[in-house]
């Protein structure tokens, strides 16, 4: 009996918090309007940021190398060309054994000295295996003169078009490619121009080269590497789907344990871009606080102004008996429902946005006019917007809980309500 009377007083606790919210339709509804409007506006902004955010990263490990790198442990901190994996054909043979998800590609990163008849500049040198490594895939519809070079090429060269300028190359043309050894002579290769590409970041454009990796790897053998046991200078692993990240990194490592090597992941290799990321986040989260302020005033507007019309009924029910335990419960439930109410209303909105954006996208170009190139990585100029699960969760849960714990105050204030004063109003 003790049971089915408590079970019908929280039903008439429900009850009597959902009416007593609804006395002033119109006030209740303005409330939520104004609540469900900044939540949409919220999530449309963090949609937003959130894909940029994921467009730049994604073209970073794919402009980069790769998801999880296999490196010199020296070479980050300080790259060199006489700085190299000696043992290249071991280590993929590693990966090989470990199945992993994804493309492996060996790449040999050099500082040389590239130089035609007319100029000469300093230039990166990437030895890549130009048939299947990813860099191809993004690359390919860049290419604005010339065809990407075949398997086997090896004295095709792959130049950004700033470089190009500045060399005053064109399609065919002998560059020479000079490297210095690590005791002081030179070595030097000839390569001819295949194709020329824009891919719209400057540092690319203008610094990189491309090149088969059998070319880039003689200068390699030049400092003490044996072709046989395929010396580069990083793996690159690139995952079919970067959620796996975690699982990949944790199992590559301890298999590839050397005092000589390293194992990093693209945060670890990108520090700069992780930095930028989180303070844009940041700037996302100051946006939702100016909307949850506008929520706090909202629900404090609505609750505070319900509990002040009805301080002679309050008065009435603690002069019948009514505890202060059973009044608190009472307007909190009537917070409770508003904060439901505000949640879904918030994602009827929001979510209308993020679909709509999410489609159709938004091109930012003319937004920018700066440009959407960041530490040698790009934002794609139409983005779409993404939201996680767990974003979803997190702006729920962060809404949800700041419009029922704006109820407390109101709540605190009619459990306060002295019966013969009330009565007296």
């Amino acid at each position: 009996m003790m049971r089915m009377a408590s079970r019908m007083a929280y039903t008439t606790l429900l009850l009597l918090g959902w009416r007593n919210l609804w006395r002033h339709r119109r006030r209740t509804i303005i409330t939520l309007s104004s609540i469900a409007l900044g939540f949409g506006l919220a999530v449309f902004a963090i949609g937003l940021g959130d894909s940029g955010h994921n467009s730049m990263i994604r073209n970073a490990i794919a402009m980069g190398d790769g998801h999880i790198t296999i490196q010199p442990r020296d070479y980050f901190s300080s790259p060199a060309n006489y700085r190299f994996l000696s043992n290249g054909r071991a280590i993929t043979q590693v990966l090989d054994g470990l199945q992993i998800a994804g493309r492996v590609a060996p790449r040999v990163s050099l500082q040389v000295l590239v130089s035609t008849a007319n100029n000469s500049i300093g230039a990166g040198l990437e030895g890549i295996e130009v048939a299947q490594d990813p860099r191809r895939d993004m690359l390919l519809d860049k290419v604005v003169e010339g065809e990407w070079p075949v398997a086997g090429d090896r004295r095709g060269l792959i130049i950004g078009a700033g470089m190009a300028r500045k060399l005053k190359a064109r399609i065919g043309s002998k560059i020479v490619i000079m490297s210095g050894k690590r005791g002081g002579d030179s070595v030097a290769h000839l390569a001819r121009v295949r194709a020329i590409f824009k891919s719209g970041i400057d540092e690319l454009d203008s610094y990189l080269a491309l090149a088969d990796l059998q070319l880039a790897q003689e200068f390699l053998l030049a400092e003490g590497g044996v072709a046989e046991q395929l010396p580069v200078t990083r793996i690159a692993v690139f995952l079919d789907d970067s959620d796996t990240l975690e699982q990949w990194y944790d199992r590559i490592k301890p298999a590839l344990h050397q005092p000589d090597t390293v194992v990093m992941d693209w945060r670890e290799m990108m520090p700069e871009l992780v930095q930028y990321i989180v303070i844009d986040d940041a700037g996302n989260y100051v946006f939702l606080l100016l909307i949850l302020i506008v929520v706090v005033f909202g629900i404090v507007n609505t609750v505070l102004m319900s509990v002040l019309e009805r301080t002679r009924e309050f008065g009435l029910l603690r002069a019948l008996g009514l505890n202060r335990s059973y009044l608190l419960l009472m307007v909190l439930t009537e917070t409770f429902f508003l904060s439901l109410l505000a949640v879904a209303a918030g994602w009827v909105i929001g979510g209308s946005i993020h679909l709509y954006m999410a489609h159709y996208g938004i091109d930012i170009s003319a937004l920018v006019p700066e440009g959407t190139t960041f530490g040698g990585t790009f934002m794609d100029p139409i983005i779409h917007s993404e939201l996680s699960a767990a974003r979803i969760y997190q702006l729920t849960v962060i809404v949800f809980l700041t419009t029922l714990a704006t109820g407390i105050y109101p709540a605190i204030k009619a459990i306060r309500v002295a019966p013969v004063e009330a009565l007296r109003t």
